[in-house]
Protein backbone atom coordinates (compact mmCIF):
# COMPACT_ATOMS: atom_id res chain seq x y z
CA UNK A 1 0.00 0.00 0.00
CA UNK A 2 1.49 2.84 -1.24
CA UNK A 3 1.53 6.60 0.62
CA UNK A 4 0.67 8.40 -2.68
CA UNK A 5 -2.45 6.39 -3.71
CA UNK A 6 -6.06 6.21 -3.05
CA UNK A 7 -6.04 2.79 -1.35
CA UNK A 8 -3.73 4.66 1.32
CA UNK A 9 -6.56 7.28 2.03
CA UNK A 10 -9.37 4.76 2.33
CA UNK A 11 -6.82 2.85 4.90
CA UNK A 12 -5.58 6.02 6.79
CA UNK A 13 -9.40 8.10 6.87
CA UNK A 14 -10.93 5.13 8.99
CA UNK A 15 -8.22 4.39 10.74
CA UNK A 16 -7.76 8.40 11.82
CA UNK A 17 -11.51 8.49 13.12
CA UNK A 18 -11.17 5.04 15.03
CA UNK A 19 -7.63 6.09 17.11
CA UNK A 20 -9.08 9.17 18.26
CA UNK A 21 -12.06 7.78 19.43
CA UNK A 22 -10.02 5.42 21.53
CA UNK A 23 -9.34 7.52 24.00
CA UNK A 24 -6.97 5.42 26.72
CA UNK A 25 -3.72 4.82 25.49
CA UNK A 26 -3.63 1.22 26.08
CA UNK A 27 -6.73 0.69 24.14
CA UNK A 28 -4.90 2.80 21.00
CA UNK A 29 -1.87 0.15 21.30
CA UNK A 30 -4.30 -2.70 19.82
CA UNK A 31 -5.35 -0.56 17.31
CA UNK A 32 -2.21 1.23 16.02
CA UNK A 33 -0.98 -2.99 15.89
CA UNK A 34 -3.56 -4.29 14.01
CA UNK A 35 -3.31 -1.62 11.66
CA UNK A 36 0.30 -1.72 10.88
CA UNK A 37 -0.33 -5.16 10.55
CA UNK A 38 -3.02 -5.14 8.11
CA UNK A 39 -0.99 -1.99 6.05
CA UNK A 40 1.97 -4.81 5.96
CA UNK A 41 -0.22 -7.90 4.75
CA UNK A 42 -1.20 -5.68 1.90
CA UNK A 43 1.92 -6.09 0.09
CA UNK A 44 1.88 -9.70 0.83
CA UNK A 45 -0.35 -11.94 3.29
CA UNK A 46 2.91 -14.04 4.29
CA UNK A 47 5.22 -10.85 5.00
CA UNK A 48 3.78 -10.25 8.72
CA UNK A 49 4.85 -14.00 9.46
CA UNK A 50 8.60 -12.45 9.52
CA UNK A 51 7.62 -9.37 10.67
CA UNK A 52 6.12 -10.84 14.10
CA UNK A 53 8.80 -13.40 14.15
CA UNK A 54 11.39 -10.80 14.38
CA UNK A 55 9.32 -8.97 17.10
CA UNK A 56 9.13 -12.24 18.96
CA UNK A 57 11.91 -13.26 19.62
CA UNK A 58 13.73 -9.67 19.99
CA UNK A 59 11.33 -9.42 22.77
CA UNK A 60 11.88 -12.23 25.13
CA UNK A 61 15.65 -11.51 24.68
CA UNK A 62 15.09 -8.00 25.78
CA UNK A 63 13.49 -9.57 28.88
CA UNK A 64 16.81 -11.96 29.36
CA UNK A 65 18.98 -8.73 28.89
CA UNK A 66 16.62 -7.26 31.68
CA UNK A 67 17.99 -9.97 34.13
CA UNK A 68 21.57 -9.78 33.20
CA UNK A 69 23.57 -8.71 30.23
CA UNK A 70 24.21 -11.99 28.16
CA UNK A 71 26.45 -12.13 25.30
CA UNK A 72 24.79 -15.21 24.10
CA UNK A 73 21.32 -13.45 23.99
CA UNK A 74 22.65 -10.32 22.29
CA UNK A 75 24.91 -12.66 19.97
CA UNK A 76 20.89 -14.46 19.35
CA UNK A 77 19.50 -11.39 18.02
CA UNK A 78 22.04 -10.50 15.71
CA UNK A 79 22.30 -13.82 13.92
CA UNK A 80 18.37 -14.11 13.87
CA UNK A 81 18.46 -10.63 12.32
CA UNK A 82 21.20 -11.03 10.00
CA UNK A 83 20.52 -14.00 9.37
CA UNK A 84 17.28 -13.38 7.97
CA UNK A 85 18.62 -11.08 5.57
CA UNK A 86 21.06 -13.12 4.28
CA UNK A 87 18.80 -15.88 3.85
CA UNK A 88 16.43 -13.70 1.79
CA UNK A 89 18.38 -10.61 0.61
CA UNK A 90 22.06 -12.13 0.16
CA UNK A 91 21.95 -15.73 -0.26
CA UNK A 92 21.18 -15.53 -4.17
CA UNK A 93 24.35 -13.42 -4.38
CA UNK A 94 26.63 -15.49 -2.62
CA UNK A 95 25.90 -18.63 -4.57
CA UNK A 96 26.20 -16.87 -7.81
CA UNK A 97 29.53 -15.41 -6.90
CA UNK A 98 30.28 -19.11 -5.66
CA UNK A 99 29.46 -20.08 -8.71
CA UNK A 100 31.67 -18.02 -10.79
CA UNK A 101 34.46 -18.58 -8.42
CA UNK A 102 33.75 -22.15 -8.90
CA UNK A 103 33.34 -21.95 -12.61
CA UNK A 104 37.12 -19.95 -12.88
CA UNK A 105 38.75 -23.02 -10.80
CA UNK A 106 36.71 -25.40 -13.62
CA UNK A 107 35.06 -27.31 -10.92
CA UNK A 108 32.15 -29.04 -12.19
CA UNK A 109 29.20 -28.24 -9.73
CA UNK A 110 25.89 -26.98 -10.11
CA UNK A 111 24.57 -24.74 -7.36
CA UNK A 112 20.92 -24.32 -6.92
CA UNK A 113 19.50 -21.11 -8.21
CA UNK A 114 17.60 -18.99 -5.17
CA UNK A 115 14.57 -16.65 -6.11
CA UNK A 116 13.00 -15.92 -2.86
CA UNK A 117 10.61 -13.20 -2.76
CA UNK A 118 12.04 -10.12 -0.64
CA UNK A 119 9.51 -8.91 2.41
CA UNK A 120 8.88 -5.45 2.10
CA UNK A 121 11.53 -3.47 4.40
CA UNK A 122 12.74 -6.05 5.77
CA UNK A 123 16.62 -4.20 6.06
CA UNK A 124 14.52 -1.54 8.11
CA UNK A 125 12.69 -3.92 11.09
CA UNK A 126 15.41 -6.11 11.63
CA UNK A 127 17.88 -2.67 12.25
CA UNK A 128 14.87 -1.15 14.08
CA UNK A 129 15.12 -4.55 16.37
CA UNK A 130 18.57 -4.95 16.28
CA UNK A 131 19.07 -1.57 17.76
CA UNK A 132 16.97 -2.08 20.60
CA UNK A 133 18.67 -5.34 21.80
CA UNK A 134 22.46 -3.92 21.46
CA UNK A 135 21.11 -1.07 23.72
CA UNK A 136 19.69 -3.02 26.24
CA UNK A 137 23.39 -4.75 26.16
CA UNK A 138 25.32 -1.49 26.06
CA UNK A 139 22.94 -0.75 29.21
CA UNK A 140 21.36 2.74 27.32
CA UNK A 141 17.99 2.12 26.79
CA UNK A 142 15.28 0.43 29.53
CA UNK A 143 13.54 -3.22 28.59
CA UNK A 144 9.99 -2.74 27.38
CA UNK A 145 7.60 -5.20 29.63
CA UNK A 146 4.32 -4.25 27.43
CA UNK A 147 4.22 -6.74 24.01
CA UNK A 148 2.17 -4.75 22.22
CA UNK A 149 4.17 -1.57 22.91
CA UNK A 150 7.26 -3.33 21.92
CA UNK A 151 5.13 -4.50 18.45
CA UNK A 152 3.89 -1.73 17.72
CA UNK A 153 7.17 0.03 17.94
CA UNK A 154 8.82 -2.32 15.38
CA UNK A 155 5.64 -2.65 12.92
CA UNK A 156 4.64 1.25 13.95
CA UNK A 157 3.38 1.37 9.69
CA UNK A 158 4.55 5.07 8.50
CA UNK A 159 8.32 3.80 9.04
CA UNK A 160 8.12 0.47 8.33
CA UNK A 161 8.48 -0.18 4.72
CA UNK A 162 11.42 2.70 4.21
CA UNK A 163 12.31 3.95 7.47
CA UNK A 164 13.60 6.21 9.17
CA UNK A 165 15.17 3.72 11.51
CA UNK A 166 13.45 5.14 14.48
CA UNK A 167 14.81 4.14 17.87
CA UNK A 168 13.06 2.40 20.93
CA UNK A 169 14.42 5.58 23.08
CA UNK A 170 12.19 7.45 21.13
CA UNK A 171 9.17 6.12 20.48
CA UNK A 172 8.32 3.75 22.83
CA UNK A 173 7.87 6.81 25.48
CA UNK A 174 5.47 7.93 23.06
CA UNK A 175 3.37 4.69 22.73
CA UNK A 176 3.05 4.04 26.28
CA UNK A 177 1.26 8.62 26.85
CA UNK A 178 -1.11 9.70 24.75
CA UNK A 179 0.41 12.42 22.81
CA UNK A 180 -1.79 15.60 23.16
CA UNK A 181 -3.15 16.41 19.40
CA UNK A 182 -4.11 19.98 18.54
CA UNK A 183 -5.03 22.01 15.01
CA UNK A 184 -1.48 22.82 15.07
CA UNK A 185 -0.53 18.88 14.98
CA UNK A 186 -3.12 18.34 12.25
CA UNK A 187 -2.21 21.13 10.02
CA UNK A 188 1.64 20.30 10.04
CA UNK A 189 1.03 16.93 9.74
CA UNK A 190 -0.58 17.44 6.60
CA UNK A 191 1.73 20.33 5.13
CA UNK A 192 4.86 17.96 5.88
CA UNK A 193 3.27 14.91 4.13
CA UNK A 194 1.87 17.52 1.28
CA UNK A 195 5.76 18.17 0.94
CA UNK A 196 6.09 14.30 0.58
CA UNK A 197 3.76 13.92 -1.74
CA UNK A 198 4.97 16.78 -3.94
CA UNK A 199 8.70 15.69 -3.64
CA UNK A 200 7.43 11.81 -4.79
CA UNK A 201 4.90 12.51 -7.76
CA UNK A 202 5.73 15.76 -9.07
CA UNK A 203 9.62 15.39 -8.93
CA UNK A 204 10.31 12.04 -8.59
CA UNK A 205 8.53 10.33 -10.60
CA UNK A 206 8.81 13.31 -13.51
CA UNK A 207 12.51 12.48 -13.16
CA UNK A 208 12.09 8.89 -13.38
CA UNK A 209 10.92 8.63 -17.06
CA UNK A 210 13.86 10.32 -18.15
CA UNK A 211 16.45 8.66 -16.09
CA UNK A 212 14.63 4.90 -17.09
CA UNK A 213 14.76 5.44 -20.32
CA UNK A 214 18.17 6.59 -20.49
CA UNK A 215 19.89 4.15 -17.93
CA UNK A 216 18.00 0.61 -19.57
CA UNK A 217 19.75 1.44 -22.43
CA UNK A 218 22.85 4.00 -22.25
CA UNK A 219 24.89 2.75 -25.38
CA UNK A 220 22.23 4.39 -27.21
CA UNK A 221 22.34 7.67 -25.92
CA UNK A 222 25.01 10.76 -26.57
CA UNK A 223 27.44 11.99 -23.41
CA UNK A 224 25.22 15.16 -23.07
CA UNK A 225 21.76 12.86 -22.51
CA UNK A 226 23.70 10.58 -20.24
CA UNK A 227 25.10 13.31 -18.25
CA UNK A 228 21.51 14.65 -17.81
CA UNK A 229 20.67 11.48 -16.30
CA UNK A 230 23.03 11.28 -14.12
CA UNK A 231 22.10 14.33 -12.76
CA UNK A 232 18.70 13.72 -12.79
CA UNK A 233 19.00 10.32 -11.31
CA UNK A 234 20.77 12.26 -8.27
CA UNK A 235 17.36 14.78 -7.54
CA UNK A 236 14.97 11.51 -7.77
CA UNK A 237 16.52 9.25 -5.46
CA UNK A 238 16.50 12.57 -3.11
CA UNK A 239 13.08 13.38 -3.95
CA UNK A 240 12.02 9.89 -3.87
CA UNK A 241 13.38 8.95 -0.67
CA UNK A 242 12.97 12.58 1.02
CA UNK A 243 9.63 12.45 -0.28
CA UNK A 244 8.78 8.99 1.81
CA UNK A 245 9.91 10.08 4.92
CA UNK A 246 8.45 12.97 4.99
CA UNK A 247 4.84 11.52 4.16
CA UNK A 248 6.10 8.95 7.04
CA UNK A 249 6.54 11.88 8.94
CA UNK A 250 3.21 13.85 8.19
CA UNK A 251 1.38 10.31 8.86
CA UNK A 252 3.04 9.99 12.06
CA UNK A 253 2.41 13.60 13.00
CA UNK A 254 -1.75 12.96 12.49
CA UNK A 255 -1.24 10.11 15.08
CA UNK A 256 0.02 12.32 17.73
CA UNK A 257 3.66 11.16 17.40
CA UNK A 258 6.84 13.45 16.84
CA UNK A 259 9.51 11.51 15.01
CA UNK A 260 13.07 12.99 13.99
CA UNK A 261 14.19 14.61 10.52
CA UNK A 262 15.72 12.18 8.38
CA UNK A 263 16.61 14.51 5.42
CA UNK A 264 18.66 18.24 6.48
CA UNK A 265 18.99 19.53 2.32
CA UNK A 266 21.72 16.69 1.64
CA UNK A 267 22.61 18.90 -1.51
CA UNK A 268 24.17 21.77 0.87
CA UNK A 269 26.47 19.44 2.27
CA UNK A 270 29.92 21.08 1.77
CA UNK A 271 31.93 17.73 2.33
CA UNK A 272 30.79 13.90 1.90
CA UNK A 273 30.71 13.48 5.35
CA UNK A 274 28.69 16.17 5.79
CA UNK A 275 26.78 14.82 2.97
CA UNK A 276 26.20 11.80 5.12
CA UNK A 277 25.35 13.72 8.38
CA UNK A 278 22.37 14.88 5.94
CA UNK A 279 21.60 12.39 4.13
CA UNK A 280 19.11 9.66 5.45
CA UNK A 281 19.77 10.61 8.64
CA UNK A 282 18.25 7.65 10.68
CA UNK A 283 20.39 5.29 8.88
CA UNK A 284 24.02 7.06 9.05
CA UNK A 285 23.15 7.01 13.16
CA UNK A 286 22.40 3.67 13.21
CA UNK A 287 25.79 2.92 11.46
CA UNK A 288 27.77 5.20 13.52
CA UNK A 289 26.96 4.00 16.15
CA UNK A 290 26.59 0.17 16.08
CA UNK A 291 29.43 -0.48 13.60
CA UNK A 292 31.41 2.78 13.11
CA UNK A 293 32.07 3.49 16.98
CA UNK A 294 32.29 0.02 17.92
CA UNK A 295 35.32 -0.60 15.69
CA UNK A 296 37.16 2.22 17.74
CA UNK A 297 35.47 5.37 15.33
CA UNK A 298 37.75 8.67 15.28
CA UNK A 299 39.31 7.55 18.64
CA UNK A 300 41.73 5.65 16.54
CA UNK A 301 45.16 6.91 14.78
CA UNK A 302 44.41 8.19 11.71
CA UNK A 303 44.96 5.38 9.64
CA UNK A 304 42.76 3.45 11.70
CA UNK A 305 39.89 6.02 11.59
CA UNK A 306 40.40 5.87 7.63
CA UNK A 307 39.84 2.26 7.78
CA UNK A 308 36.73 2.21 10.14
CA UNK A 309 35.63 5.27 7.61
CA UNK A 310 35.63 2.70 4.76
CA UNK A 311 34.31 -0.06 6.28
CA UNK A 312 31.47 1.59 7.30
CA UNK A 313 30.39 2.59 4.07
CA UNK A 314 31.08 -0.94 2.35
CA UNK A 315 28.76 -2.10 4.99
CA UNK A 316 26.09 0.62 4.18
CA UNK A 317 26.39 -0.29 0.36
CA UNK A 318 25.89 -4.17 0.59
CA UNK A 319 22.65 -3.07 2.95
CA UNK A 320 21.74 -0.86 -0.15
CA UNK A 321 21.92 -4.00 -2.23
CA UNK A 322 23.05 -7.39 -2.84
CA UNK A 323 25.38 -6.50 -5.99
CA UNK A 324 28.87 -5.34 -6.54
CA UNK A 325 27.74 -2.24 -8.07
CA UNK A 326 26.40 -1.16 -4.76
CA UNK A 327 30.02 -2.21 -2.75
CA UNK A 328 31.43 0.27 -5.48
CA UNK A 329 29.19 2.85 -4.73
CA UNK A 330 30.07 2.38 -0.89
CA UNK A 331 34.20 1.82 -1.62
CA UNK A 332 33.19 5.41 -3.32
CA UNK A 333 31.72 7.06 -0.49
CA UNK A 334 33.74 5.74 1.62
CA UNK A 335 36.98 7.38 0.01
CA UNK A 336 34.98 10.62 -0.29
CA UNK A 337 34.71 10.71 3.64
CA UNK A 338 38.39 9.66 4.10
CA UNK A 339 39.41 12.65 1.52
CA UNK A 340 36.88 14.78 3.76
CA UNK A 341 38.50 13.92 6.95
CA UNK A 342 41.70 15.24 5.71
CA UNK A 343 40.79 17.68 3.57
CA UNK A 344 37.62 19.36 6.90
CA UNK A 345 40.55 20.62 9.26
CA UNK A 346 43.36 22.53 6.41
CA UNK A 347 43.17 26.21 6.72
CA UNK A 348 42.95 26.21 2.87
CA UNK A 349 40.28 24.14 2.68
CA UNK A 350 38.21 26.38 4.88
CA UNK A 351 39.28 29.34 2.59
CA UNK A 352 37.21 28.20 -0.48
CA UNK A 353 33.95 29.62 -1.03
CA UNK A 354 30.94 27.46 0.77
CA UNK A 355 28.97 27.34 -2.65
CA UNK A 356 32.18 25.86 -4.73
CA UNK A 357 32.68 22.71 -2.03
CA UNK A 358 28.74 22.23 -2.46
CA UNK A 359 28.85 22.05 -5.77
CA UNK A 360 32.08 19.88 -5.80
CA UNK A 361 30.28 17.80 -3.37
CA UNK A 362 27.14 17.62 -5.70
CA UNK A 363 29.29 16.31 -8.70
CA UNK A 364 31.15 13.67 -6.56
CA UNK A 365 27.71 12.42 -5.11
CA UNK A 366 26.56 12.67 -8.49
CA UNK A 367 29.45 9.95 -9.53
CA UNK A 368 28.54 7.76 -7.22
CA UNK A 369 25.18 7.68 -8.04
CA UNK A 370 25.74 6.52 -11.24
CA UNK A 371 26.84 2.93 -9.83
CA UNK A 372 24.04 2.84 -7.87
CA UNK A 373 22.00 3.19 -10.42
CA UNK A 374 22.88 0.82 -13.26
CA UNK A 375 22.03 -2.58 -13.41
CA UNK A 376 25.91 -3.97 -13.98
CA UNK A 377 29.28 -2.31 -13.84
CA UNK A 378 28.84 -3.28 -17.92
CA UNK A 379 25.72 -0.26 -17.88
CA UNK A 380 27.94 1.98 -15.27
CA UNK A 381 31.19 2.10 -17.16
CA UNK A 382 28.71 2.81 -20.56
CA UNK A 383 27.37 5.89 -18.57
CA UNK A 384 31.12 7.20 -17.79
CA UNK A 385 32.48 6.37 -21.08
CA UNK A 386 29.58 8.07 -23.10
CA UNK A 387 29.83 11.12 -20.70
CA UNK A 388 33.86 11.03 -20.43
CA UNK A 389 34.56 10.89 -24.34
CA UNK A 390 31.23 13.18 -24.94
CA UNK A 391 29.57 10.04 -27.58
CA UNK A 392 27.09 11.23 -30.46
CA UNK A 393 23.61 9.53 -29.47
CA UNK A 394 20.74 10.72 -29.17
CA UNK A 395 19.81 13.67 -27.46
CA UNK A 396 17.27 14.22 -24.76
CA UNK A 397 16.84 16.82 -22.15
CA UNK A 398 13.81 17.40 -19.87
CA UNK A 399 13.22 20.57 -19.89
CA UNK A 400 10.16 20.96 -16.95
CA UNK A 401 11.76 18.38 -14.81
CA UNK A 402 15.06 20.10 -14.83
CA UNK A 403 12.90 23.92 -14.48
CA UNK A 404 11.59 22.64 -11.01
CA UNK A 405 14.88 20.92 -9.84
CA UNK A 406 16.50 24.36 -10.47
CA UNK A 407 13.99 25.92 -8.66
CA UNK A 408 13.79 23.34 -5.73
CA UNK A 409 17.45 23.58 -5.14
CA UNK A 410 17.79 27.41 -5.36
CA UNK A 411 14.69 27.23 -2.42
CA UNK A 412 17.01 24.91 -0.46
CA UNK A 413 20.86 26.46 -1.00
CA UNK A 414 18.44 29.91 0.00
CA UNK A 415 16.41 28.22 3.59
CA UNK A 416 20.22 26.83 4.40
CA UNK A 417 21.30 30.60 3.91
CA UNK A 418 20.49 34.18 5.93
CA UNK A 419 17.22 33.88 3.91
CA UNK A 420 15.74 31.48 5.68
CA UNK A 421 13.84 33.91 8.05
CA UNK A 422 12.11 35.45 4.98
CA UNK A 423 10.75 32.01 3.52
CA UNK A 424 9.62 31.25 7.13
CA UNK A 425 7.32 33.99 6.78
CA UNK A 426 3.51 32.82 6.04
CA UNK A 427 3.29 34.36 2.93
CA UNK A 428 5.85 32.78 1.51
CA UNK A 429 4.80 29.08 2.87
CA UNK A 430 1.27 29.85 1.58
CA UNK A 431 2.91 30.85 -1.73
CA UNK A 432 4.64 27.46 -2.04
CA UNK A 433 1.74 24.94 -0.47
CA UNK A 434 -0.99 26.43 -3.04
CA UNK A 435 1.80 26.21 -5.89
CA UNK A 436 2.41 22.55 -5.20
CA UNK A 437 -1.02 21.57 -4.87
CA UNK A 438 -1.13 22.95 -8.44
CA UNK A 439 1.64 20.98 -9.61
CA UNK A 440 0.51 17.67 -7.73
CA UNK A 441 -3.16 18.34 -10.24
CA UNK A 442 -1.39 19.08 -12.95
CA UNK A 443 1.57 16.63 -12.90
CA UNK A 444 1.21 13.57 -10.48
CA UNK A 445 -2.53 12.22 -11.39
CA UNK A 446 -2.22 8.57 -11.38
CA UNK A 447 1.30 8.13 -10.13
CA UNK A 448 1.29 5.02 -8.25
CA UNK A 449 4.86 3.52 -8.41
CA UNK A 450 6.74 2.64 -5.70
CA UNK A 451 9.42 4.13 -3.69
CA UNK A 452 13.43 3.34 -4.55
CA UNK A 453 13.91 2.39 -1.08
CA UNK A 454 11.25 -0.47 -0.94
CA UNK A 455 13.36 -2.96 -2.73
CA UNK A 456 16.07 -2.13 0.26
Amino acid sequence: MLFQTWNFLFFLLPLLAVYFCVRRTFLRLPVLLVASYLFYAFFDWRFPIFLLGITTADYWIGRGLERKRRGWLLALSLTLNIGLLCAFKYLGFLLENLQWVLDACHVEAELPEVEWLLPVGLSFFTFKSMSYTCDLYLGRGRCERNFLAYAAYVAFFPQLVAGPIERASTLLPQLHHRMPLNGDDLAQGASVFLSGLFKKIVMADMLAVYVDRVFDDPTSYGGAALLMASYAFSWQIYFDFSGYSDMARGVARLLGFRTPLNFDNPYAADSVRDFWRRWHISLSNWFRDYVYIPMGGSRCIKVRVWWNLLVTMLVSGLWHGAAWTFLVWGGLNGLGCVVSSLFDRSNWYKKIPALVKQLVVFQFMTLTWIFFRAHTFEDAFDVLKGIIHWEEGEALFPWIPAALVLVVWGYGLLWSSRFRGFLERRPCRMAAVALAVILILLLGAGANSQFIYQQF
